[in-house]
C-alpha cells in the first residue's frame, strides 16, 4: 500500500516545525519524554506512580484477605500496601496472606523493578543530554570587515569554563523557481572567515565575507521567504560533555550597513566581556 505524502509547515520566524499527518509522539515516547519540561516529566511520573499504585491498591481491596492486616475492601489500606510493594520497602505492618496475594505483590515488584530502571534512565539522560550554553546576538549585521562586505553574527558563552574546539556553521534559505512553475528550496552553507574556535571563552564574531553579487544578498533583498542559520558545537571543558547552540534569523532580524558594539574592554589588565552590549549594533557612520 503506498504511503500518503506527508505536509510540512514550515515557520521560518525560528518556532518548531508543524508536520501535517506526522505520526503521534506516542509512537517515539522515549524522544517525546525527553523532549518535555521539567515540570511536565516530574508530573507525568507522579501520574503514571499514582496510576500504577491505584490499580493495584484497587486489586487487592476487591479481594479480601489477600492482605493481612489491611481493612476488608479498603482501597486506602490497598494503595499504600502497593506503595510499600511498588518501592521494595516492606515495613511489616502489611504482608500478603495467602498465595493469591502473593501472586499479585510478585507481579506487582517486577512492575516496580521496571519502573524504577525506567525513571532513573530518563532521569540520568535528561541530566547527561548536551546543554546549550551559548548566547547568540538578537540581530545579524551587514558591514565591513577588514574593508570589505561582510555578514556577522556575535554569539558568547555562557559557562565560566570556555568551549573548547568549538566549530561554527552558517547557512541561508536559498529559493530557486524552475521554469516549469516549481519552486524548492534549500539551505545552502556559506563560507566562514574562521569555522573554528580552539577555545571560546568570551564573546566570537562569526564572518562570512560577501561579494556584491551574492545570491544571499538577492535573497535578503527579494521577496520570498528569508532565513539565517547559524549553530555553534563544542566540547564543555568543566563537564567533559559536548555542548552546542543555534540561532535563525528572518529578514527583519538583518541589519544591512550595521556593526557590533564592542563588548571586550581591558580594564586595569583584566578583560571584561558586557553582555548586554551583546545585541546592541549601530548604523556605520559615513
Amino acid at each position: 500500500m503506498p504511503r500518503k505524502p506527508r505536509r510540512q509547515i514550515v515557520n521560518f520566524a525560528g518556532s518548531p516545525a508543524i508536520k501535517v499527518g506526522a505520526p503521534s509522539p506516542l509512537g517515539d515516547i522515549y524522544y517525546w519524554v525527553m523532549e518535555m519540561s521539567w515540570p511536565v516529566f516530574i508530573g507525568l511520573a507522579s501520574l503514571v506512580f499514582l496510576a500504577i499504585n491505584l490499580m493495584f491498591g484497587a486489586i487487592y481491596a476487591l479481594l479480601p484477605g489477600t492482605v493481612a492486616n489491611a481493612v476488608p475492601g479498603s482501597i486506602v489500606d490497598g494503595f499504600f500496601f502497593s506503595v510499600d510493594t511498588l518501592g521494595t520497602v516492606g515495613y511489616g505492618v502489611m504482608a500478603p496472606a495467602t498465595h493469591f496475594g502473593h501472586a499479585i505483590a510478585s507481579v506487582e515488584i517486577l512492575t516496580g523493578l521496571f519502573f524504577s530502571a525506567t525513571m532513573t534512565g530518563l532521569i540520568f539522560a535528561r541530566f547527561a543530554r548536551p546543554r546549550e550554553s551559548l548566547v547568540f546576538s538578537n540581530v545579524a549585521v551587514i558591514g565591513r570587515y577588514e574593508g570589505k562586505k561582510a555578514l556577522m553574527v556575535r554569539v558568547a558563552s555562557m559557562r565560566s569554563q570556555p568551549l573548547a574546539d568549538a566549530t561554527a556553521q552558517m547557512s541561508y534559505l536559498r529559493t530557486v523557481h524552475l521554469h516549469d512553475g516549481r519552486t524548492f528550496r534549500s539551505l545552502s552553507t556559506l563560507p566562514l572567515m574562521r569555522n573554528v574556535n580552539p577555545l571560546l571563552g568570551l564573546s566570537w564574531t562569526i564572518v562570512h565575507l560577501m561579494e556584491d553579487d551574492s545570491p544571499l544578498l538577492e535573497s535578503l533583498l527579494g521577496e520570498d521567504r528569508f532565513l539565517l542559520t547559524v549553530t555553534i558545537g563544542g566540547l564543555d571543558t568543566l563537564l567533559a560533555s559536548p555542548s552546542q547552540g543555534g540561532a535563525r534569523y528572518d529578514r527583519e532580524h538583518v541589519l544591512i550597513d550595521h556593526e557590533f558594539v564592542d563588548v571586550i574592554s581591558d580594564e586595569n589588565g583584566t578583560i571584561r566581556l558586557d553582555m548586554t552590549l551583546l545585541h546592541d549594533a549601530v548604523p556605520i557612520s559615513g
